[in-house]
């Protein structure tokens, strides 16, 4: 019984610190009702007591175990507690993914990673000579194609005129040696 009433005051200091008026009745059923107005008017004011509230009443086993007060301190730590009520909120997580990218920081900031990001503005050079280059080579390989072409040009026209200095040799030949020959 004295687990009760213990409860029921801890219970009421917490509802009634907000309030001015501490009224007590003589019987614990008049107590109890007082105090469970008053903490269903806390929570509806307070979403997050609420919450809190809710939480609790999923782990009130876990965390307070069965028996007296001491033995439900004994068995669970105020840590241990702790991490389970932020294991269910997800925020232990939060703190596992926190340590983790903690740990994960100093391969990320490597010294390589900022001499990389120092010679960014020496490859944009390099990349924009390179293209530079790759416009003169361009330019230069349509040149010698041009060169090239002109050259077929000429070699074709002479070897056409050479061709045809033959067909006019061959029948001069032809001619005079049909002149000896009638001679």
């Amino acid at each position: 019984m004295d687990i009760i009433f213990t409860r029921i005051e801890a219970l009421e200091r917490s509802v009634y610190s907000n309030a001015q008026d501490t009224v007590h009745s003589e019987n614990i059923v008049g107590q109890v009702a007082l105090v469970e107005r008053q903490l269903n008017k806390t929570l509806s004011e307070n979403r997050t007591l609420a919450l809190g509230l809710e939480k609790y009443e999923k782990l009130r086993d876990i965390i307070d175990g069965d028996g007296d007060i001491e033995l439900s301190r004994s068995l669970l730590g105020v840590n241990a507690k702790t991490e389970l009520i932020l294991l269910n909120d997800g925020a232990l997580n939060t703190l596992s993914d926190m340590r983790i990218i903690a740990d994960l920081q100093s391969k990320v900031n490597q010294p390589e990673y900022a001499a990389a990001a120092e010679q960014l503005s020496k490859s944009q050079q390099l990349e924009r000579r390179h293209r530079d280059q790759a416009a003169v080579f361009r330019q230069a390989v349509a040149d010698i194609s041009l060169v090239i072409d002109k050259y077929h040009a000429e070699t074709e026209v002479l070897s056409e005129m050479f061709v045809e200095w033959d067909r006019i040799l061959t029948t001069i030949e032809r001619k005079v040696s049909e002149l000896e020959t009638t001679a």
